[in-house]
């Protein structure tokens, strides 16, 4: 038998070189933005507004999911995460953190069914943030906030009050219907509540400023501050969630009649509560919304035009110089709220990154920050006017314990009204009320 002589082809240096494996633009953009968020100070909602579209909103589902549960997301899709991390991990190794990558590409794969669901658990939390929970509100109330904290948040809207609730949420329905469950809100008598995201802002109601998206707990510190003795029976003495009285939201329309009070906003922000405010009053007195970010207040007036309100002023203010503005109002203010820079662990499951990111320091300067803008702002109230301090975290150190050095250094206030407001179904809150006091004759 005569045997054939196969001919192969000469190989060249080309076969011998590694072959490239694709990589898929979305895992590309999510390295990327992984990297930045622990090697610059960059907020997640900054990072993703620089993505296309497409890619911007699958980004926006599978991030969240990882910064929220890193270790309970990774046990329910098989992947690997060595003892002890994330969180024994410093920030640059965690800019390079495999297990965010895998994670990442498996939902990604699996997203046309939707992300697969996971328990919350303690190891989706830093153990020093476990410990103060612990040492604050013992087992059970730390056990509470990791289930809280662990889950996606509803998507709460504020409706304006020349529309209501009821009405905008009838006609969001009937021009598109929803595609997640829609609720009226039995926290805020002007709120609605999303299971989760819908693209309602691309809405004819939204461009006409019949509504803002806001969180229900947000929405409450604001009319806490017009009409504490309304809202302070949602209020409770440690975080949890919300004790709706009998009757929900319906029992406690707001007043007709509103007065036209001055109200100072003090870090007021892009606005929301400045927003909500105006509303509230129905465009009567004044509200003064302060702020050290140009670009913040500038969404504000934004905000304000499309919603038609023109009893808004807002101004900028120099941060560690806000005597230079405090000192031309003194005592002209009915209500003056203070939504003082915070800790932010009342909104850890909108803002996941918190966690990852916050170092110790930034945690023992907070109180100092706080207390400091209380005082400044309290010398803008009126004799018998309220002063609001308002927080979204439930820290001892940054919520009773500001309260307590603040009445110690300003007899001329007294406590009144006050608590925590969740976290579930809102975000978590910590509001107090304080009373100028009259005189002595």
């Amino acid at each position: 038998m005569t045997r054939k002589t196969i001919r192969r082809p000469k190989a060249s240096s080309e076969d011998f070189r590694p072959k490239e494996i694709p990589v898929s633009p979305v895992l590309t953009a999510f390295q990327r933005i992984w990297s930045r968020l622990f090697e610059e100070p960059i907020h997640l909602d900054s990072a993703l507004s620089k993505l296309p579209p497409s890619t911007k909103s699958i980004l926006a589902q599978i991030l969240p999911a990882i910064l929220l549960r890193p270790a309970s997301q990774a046990e329910a899709m098989g992947v690997g995460v060595p003892s002890g991390e994330p969180w024994k991990l410093t920030a640059p190794e965690l800019s390079r953190w495999r297990p965010a990558s895998f994670l990442c590409e498996r939902i990604h794969a699996g997203m046309a069914g939707g992300i697969a669901s996971s328990t919350p658990n303690r190891a989706d939390f830093p153990p020093q943030m476990l410990e103060e929970w612990e040492a604050s509100f013992g087992a059970e109330g730390c056990a509470g906030l990791v289930e809280a904290l662990g889950k996606e948040p509803p998507l709460g809207m504020r409706a304006s009050r020349r529309v209501g609730p009821a009405a905008l949420l009838s006609e969001l329905k009937k021009d598109s219907p929803l595609p997640v469950r829609s609720e009226l809100s039995d926290l805020s008598p002007l709120g609605i509540r999303l299971s989760g995201y819908a693209p309602v802002l691309g809405t004819k109601a939204y461009e006409r400023g019949d509504f803002e998206i806001q969180d229900e707990g947000s929405q409450v510190m604001a009319l806490f501050a017009l009409w504490p003795e309304r809202f302070a029976p949602l209020l409770q003495e440690f975080p949890g969630p919300a004790r709706v009285p009998q009757g929900g939201a319906a029992t406690w329309s707001l007043p007709e009649e509103t007065p036209a009070w001055t109200v100072v906003d003090a870090c007021a922000g892009a606005g929301g509560k400045s927003l909500a405010i105006a509303d509230a009053l129905k465009g009567k007195g004044r509200v003064f919304s302060y702020d050290t970010s140009e670009k913040k207040l500038q969404a504000l007036r934004r905000r304000a035009t499309r919603g038609g309100y023109t009893n808004i002023q807002a101004v900028a203010v120099k941060e560690g110089a806000e005597e230079e503005v405090v000192s031309r109002f003194k005592s002209r203010a009915n209500v003056v709220l203070v939504d003082a820079p915070c800790s932010g662990w009342g909104v850890l499951r909108r803002n996941p990154d918190i966690k990852w990111r916050q170092t110790r320091e930034v945690l023992e300067r907070m109180p100092r920050i706080q207390a400091r803008l209380l005082s400044q702002y309290s010398s803008l109230v009126m004799t018998g006017g309220s002063l609001v301090y308002g927080v979204c975290t439930f820290r001892p150190a940054e919520t009773r314990a500001v309260v307590k050095e603040f009445l110690a250094a300003h007899p001329d206030f007294v406590a009144k009204e006050g608590g925590f407001l969740g976290p579930g179904p809102c975000d978590g809150f910590f509001m107090q009320r304080f009373e100028k006091r009259k005189s002595n004759p």
